[in-house]
């Protein structure tokens, strides 16, 4: 091993040990029964390590590292970077209630989502989690000062999903086991007693704003997802996005229904649905057909012993989650499972918004989703990025843009290459386009430019046609994660952009399956480091 390569061994192993929640997604498990040090002088410590590790990362000359290594460089340098910078201006330590909550559940979760181990060695590592938690919450509720309202809110309701999912997932094996047991009754008397906290600070008031400004904004754009923006130029890329979809999407209504305007056609077609309890077979008809789609034509070749599970959303998930979600298997997971969750109708929602949730589980739509979430989408192209030689990159290699933006990429590529010449699909395709290019927009005016909640979802629902409870969550999740809703359209566009000049610089040579093989094979990265290296 290189001295750049046992370096960066030491500051991954550094990481890992630092995240034993994330340790346990990525098949590491030689700290399944710890969560994280969450302190304020837990993540002070952690804060210098970062510095260290930057410091490290900064005595190489990239130059002299193989071609290989500068790209580790290069994504641990941005990882690191990134994190010292929020910790430093949006401390998310003293402003997120849901850091607290979601690794207390995510810590249970994780260990039942997958049989990596015998039940009784997983339920051992439960228990010592879930006697835990409760100085895990009593911890964030020293840490806290004055969160946005809006997060204390989303917290508390995912604290209530948490003690639903303790209980009916521990419960049951908890009922022989006493000491199990207690240490259950301990965590969910905990999480009432954090939710509770948590609506007596919202009582008081709202706290600080969840928006982070453009100056944090344009140094993620640029440091850590390595693109050539910033607030200004993103949104513009977006609003451009937003037009050229729209004339798109008018042009292929009228070759359906020339009577009739897109958003009425798309209403008309959302009223065909499946009944609530039919929905996760008619998921997984999808995806197995999406599956073949892109074995038969040959897009790209799928790895061997690959499995992709449908499962409901945890409930302590639902309420940033009201559609689809994935959770890839760990990058050292023997057996390379993704799951892939669907939403459920809410059945104790009132009428409308229980109609509104079953409009958003459309047929037209759910064929798409199952190509994002499944293939030859994320999870396709997160398997492949497993099989990485690089552990580094492996563990690192976490860029949004190029896994969401491969994803939506998939939508059009196999309506592009065939799966469907009904018009009503390359419809919802391009009315998914526009929702992620309303992200785009919103991302850039919700964090830099005061757009508020309201105005968020009043602007998905008029431009993008969401529906109004759906919207809502979708921005709930938007304000916990700057820069991430811009990355589908932002990722698509870059992959598109680099195939075209791909397909330019080989000519007749060029193809379509090689290409992705070859794309997929640098793993989860900038599209501008794969782009760099791929000749």
């Amino acid at each position: 091993m290189t001295d750049f390569g046992t370096a960066a061994r030491r500051m991954l192993d550094d990481v890992i040990r630092d995240e034993p929640v994330s340790a346990t997604f990525l098949g590491v498990h030689a700290y399944d029964g710890e969560f994280p040090d969450m302190s304020e002088s837990g993540f002070a410590e952690r804060r210098r390590r970062l510095a260290s590790h930057l410091d490290t990362l900064q005595s190489y000359d990239p130059a002299t590292l193989h071609p290989d290594e500068r790209i580790d460089w290069n994504v641990m340098l941005a990882g690191f970077a990134v994190e010292a910078r929020e910790h430093d201006q949006l401390q998310t330590f003293a402003r997120s209630p849901s850091l607290y909550s979601d690794a207390a559940a995510g810590g249970i979760y994780g260990l039942f989502v997958r049989d990596f181990a015998p039940l009784a060695e997983r339920l051992a590592s439960v228990q010592l989690r879930l006697e835990k938690i409760p100085a895990l919450l009593r911890a964030g509720r020293s840490n806290l000062s004055r969160p946005p309202a809006l997060w204390l809110d989303n917290a508390a309701d995912e604290c209530a999903g948490a003690i639903d999912f303790l209980r009916d997932t521990v419960g049951p094996h908890a009922s022989s086991r006493p000491q199990l047991r207690r240490a259950l009754d301990a965590a969910t008397e905990a999480l009432l007693e954090y939710a509770g906290h948590l609506k007596c600070q919202r009582r008081a008031g709202d706290g600080a704003p969840f928006a982070v400004g453009s100056a944090f904004f344009d140094f993620k754009l640029k440091h850590g997802h390595l693109l050539p923006y910033d607030c200004e130029t993103l949104l513009a890329f977006g609003e451009s996005a937003v037009r050229s979809t729209q004339a798109s999407l008018d042009e292929t209504a009228r070759a359906i229904d020339s009577g009739k305007p897109w958003p009425e056609l798309i209403e008309i077609f959302r009223e065909d649905h499946p009944a609530p309890p039919t929905l996760l077979e008619e998921y997984r008809r999808g995806l197995d057909a999406a599956k073949r789609f892109v074995l038969e034509r040959n897009l790209m070749t799928i790895p061997a012993a690959e499995r992709l599970r449908i499962v409901e959303t945890p409930p302590f998930m639902r309420p940033t989650l009201p559609y689809a979600a994935y959770q890839a298997p760990g990058a050292f997971d023997e057996q390379q499972e993704g799951i892939y969750y669907v939403t459920p109708v809410d059945s104790e929602a009132p009428d409308a918004i229980r109609a509104d949730q079953l409009r958003g589980h459309n047929r037209f739509g759910m064929l798409l989703t199952s190509v994002h979430e499944g293939y030859p989408g994320h999870h396709l192209q997160l398997v492949c990025a497993n099989r990485h030689p690089s552990i580094v990159r492996r563990v690192f290699g976490q860029s949004t843009v190029f896994s969401e933006g491969w994803a939506l990429y998939c939508e059009q590529l196999v309506l592009d290459e065939g799966l469907s010449d009904d018009p009503r699909m390359r419809l919802f395709q391009l009315k998914d386009q526009l929702w992620r290019a309303c992200r785009v927009v919103v991302d850039v005016k919700l964090h830099a430019l005061g757009m508020t909640f309201d105005e968020a979802v009043d602007y998905l629902v008029e431009v993008a046609r969401l529906e109004r409870s759906n919207a809502a969550g979708e921005v709930r999740r938007y304000t916990l994660s700057p820069t991430q809703p811009m990355s589908y359209l932002v990722g698509k566009q870059q992959i598109l952009e680099l195939r075209e000049r791909e397909r330019t610089r080989l000519g007749a040579a060029f193809d379509l399956r090689a290409f992705h093989d070859r794309l997929l094979s640098f793993g989860t990265i900038p599209v501008s480091l794969i782009e760099a290296n791929l000749v």
